[in-house]
């Protein structure tokens, strides 16, 4: 599965609008690859602006601490068929891939209401 994570300078997954680094991860081949996230220039759009990026990578998957998404990023990622990684705090993204490899952490279709950000 090819999965998007945004990353800080920690290299700890954070929501979109949080982190410099879009990371590219293929569970498969273990392949990463790293680019600067697209949302941190912009002012508007930044969270649609990153997801369009990653689909464009051949994206599957998402990881989503609370605040990942905004309402309309929420909604595209979701009708793109998007799956999540739902994440209840920051952690790195080598836990991250160690909780993914032992099966502690599955992808699911949706989030829950109270995670996704307010559109403005």
């Amino acid at each position: 599965m090819i999965i998007a994570a945004v990353l800080d300078e920690r290299k700890f997954i954070v929501p979109i609008v949080e982190g410099k680094v879009l990371r590219i991860y293929n569970s498969k081949t273990k392949q990463v690859a790293d680019y600067e996230n697209p949302a941190v220039h912009l002012k508007e759009g930044r969270r649609g602006a990153a997801l369009k990026f990653a689909e464009k990578q051949g994206v599957e998957a998402f990881v989503a601490p609370p605040q990942t998404f905004c309402e309309l990023s929420y909604e595209k990622a979701r009708n793109d068929g998007i799956q999540f990684f739902q994440l209840s705090n920051s952690i790195s993204f080598d836990q991250f891939e160690d909780r993914i490899k032992t099966n502690l952490l599955l992808h699911q279709s949706e989030l829950p209401e109270n995670e996704i950000a307010l559109s403005f």
